[in-house]
């Protein structure tokens, strides 16, 4: 019987921290400091994850504007997630599923050899 508990307790906390209002919250709180990244090949597009209230997680719609701004060549289109993705941390299992899953899995280190120089200015790079 106390083995039931324990897995219907631990059950329900996956439910709850997955949540669409709660999880971006736990994701703030387990994973603010170290934010999920993405990158196309060279780096001309950087974006990293903040997880406040307000912000909105990585959509097609901000590639699509790089690429219609930048015209980068076809390789430079592709976006890669820099983070692999871990299934022992539940509480992103919501993000996994809802953004992760649509970009391929790149290391930085293979991406930073390629690197354009790091412009401050540019509103395409946070990093």
């Amino acid at each position: 019987m106390k083995w039931k508990f324990i897995l219907v307790t631990i059950v329900i906390i996956v439910i709850i921290v997955n949540l669409p209002i709660v999880n971006k919250n736990v994701l703030l709180m387990m994973d603010g400091n170290n934010p999920f990244k993405y990158s196309n090949l060279n780096a001309s597009f950087t974006q990293q994850e903040s997880f406040a209230f307000k912000d909105s997680y990585l959509t097609n719609w901000s590639i699509n504007r790089f690429i219609e701004e930048t015209h980068p060549s076809n390789e430079d289109k592709q976006v890669y997630r820099l983070y692999k993705i871990n299934p022992l941390c539940f509480w992103r299992w919501s993000y996994y599923i809802s953004i992760s899953r649509n970009y391929k899995y790149k290391s930085w280190n293979e991406i930073e050899k390629n690197r354009v120089p790091y412009n401050q200015e540019n509103m395409w790079q946070d990093f």
